[in-house]
């Protein structure tokens, strides 16, 4: 028996979630993104993906068809942070609000979770793995997975799910460097594991949206190792790295807030790390914590400047510690010499400059080496600090002396402005608390 048109549409829609998307909800997807959306029914998807592309679009408009052409379905998507996890899910009810028909479906929704009269699901939530147990998922995705700072934690919340349900499991990332979760998935599917898939997405060009010039620009603003893993879905290959990124999330708080005024029962340092050629100024205050009769210390505020002379720079210095109570601190004085660190000087008295060489880079390193292994310092969940960490290369010299650089093209002044903050921390014990602090409070 011939179905006639609207039989055959209807099944269209029903097996064909490009055809199902295109007509209820106005998703016209790029040849890549159809590819993705069609094979639906594989059990392992890694995507691994340039930035801009759309992907995320992709995963909650497939999200959508699933929810609504079959009955009971728990869809879970995992995003890096809960800032994250809310705008996709605002972006899944923003679609369906478009379509009264759709939108006459929804019987329960909030910030995190839409219901269907079907009854399946549609779940956003943070990559936090308290928060992911106890669901019975029949179908999960990981957006950005490569960023997750507990990826261990996560697989270990989500596998019994996937177990349980006999479930699609679907990991898109950027990628960030070769480690962890995405990485190790990725493989996986690579070698064409039974019911997996790789995909190649990349470079960030097979979007029609970005421009050969668009990319260009990108590339003069970001630094290499950016520019590859964003635009070009490379895996950067870390040898010779001299923070592993691993021991770097050790100590990253998804949590921290940075703030632009300080506390007044608070005592801060200061690192600052001057501009020269093409980096940025960068001035990073950690905020000390008292434990007993030891400290442990926070990345409390950042603040990153460029083409500025050296008079105004020191005055933004000086405006933010008004606020910020200033203790101690240190500055790169290679560049700016001796007169900026005395205007310095009579804003925080308690200030080393410091000339960059081959042996106080090794002990700056040093020292925040071993603030991360000790746990002594929190740090924000800050991409590009944590990129400028996890890109200090080293070398061994004839003599045994460590030789620290960063990668060609690779900007370094976030790095630097910590390590001269942890410096300052480190040498707390002989600075005298009790001298005035000259700026605090405006007096």
């Amino acid at each position: 028996m011939c179905a006639n048109k609207f039989d055959l549409k209807s099944i269209l829609e029903l097996i064909d979630p490009v055809v199902w998307l295109e007509a209820y909800t106005g998703f016209k997807p790029y040849p890549y993104q159809a590819k993705v959306l069609r094979d639906y029914k594989i059990r392992l998807r890694v995507i691994r993906k340039s930035r801009q592309i759309g992907m995320t679009t992709a995963v909650a408009q497939e999200a959508i068809w699933k929810a609504y052409t079959g009955d009971n379905r728990v869809i879970l998507i995992v995003s890096p942070s809960d800032r994250q996890s809310k705008i996709l899910m605002n972006k899944i009810t923003a679609t369906i609000g478009k379509n009264r028909k759709l939108l006459e479906n929804v019987v329960r929704r909030n910030r995190n979770e839409l219901e269907l009269s079907n009854g399946s699901v549609i779940i956003s939530l943070p990559n936090n793995p308290d928060r992911l147990r106890g669901f019975s998922a029949t179908d999960i995705y990981l957006d950005e997975a490569a960023h997750f700072l507990n990826d261990g934690p996560v697989m270990a919340a989500i596998r019994p799910m996937l177990i349980a349900t006999n479930g699609s499991f679907t990991i898109i990332s950027t990628p960030f460097g070769k480690r962890g979760l995405f990485w190790d998935q990725y493989r996986i599917a690579v070698h064409k594991r039974k019911g997996a898939k790789a995909y190649d997405l990349c470079p960030s060009t097979i979007c029609p949206l970005i421009t050969k010039e668009r990319m260009q620009q990108e590339r003069e603003n970001l630094t290499e190792l950016e520019f590859k893993q964003e635009y070009l879905g490379e895996f950067i290959e870390q040898v010779d790295v001299y923070l592993p990124l691993d021991l770097i999330q050790s100590c990253v708080d998804p949590n921290l807030v940075l703030r632009d005024t300080g506390e007044s029962n608070k005592q801060y340092i200061l690192g600052a790390d001057f501009a020269k050629r093409r980096d940025e100024t960068v001035v990073i205050l950690l905020e000390e914590e008292r434990l007993g009769r030891d400290s442990a210390f926070v990345v409390r505020h950042i603040s990153a400047w460029a083409g500025m002379d050296y008079s105004e720079q020191v005055g933004r210095i000086s405006r933010l510690t008004e606020t910020f109570r200033v203790i101690c601190g240190a500055a790169d004085q290679s560049g700016v010499g001796e007169p900026v660190i005395e205007d310095l000087r009579t804003i925080i008295p308690q200030l080393e400059g410091i000339r960059f060489s081959a042996e106080w880079k090794a002990h700056l390193a040093s020292t925040l080496r071993s603030f991360l292994e000790q746990g002594k310092i929190r740090l924000p969940d800050n991409k590009r600090l944590i990129m400028q960490l996890n890109g200090l290369t080293y070398k061994v010299s004839k003599t045994g002396k460590f030789l620290f650089d960063s990668p060609e093209k690779l900007h370094d002044d976030f790095l630097w402005a910590l390590t001269l903050a942890c410096y300052a921390a480190s040498q707390l014990e002989k600075i005298d608390r009790q001298k005035p602090i000259i700026r605090f409070g405006k007096y």
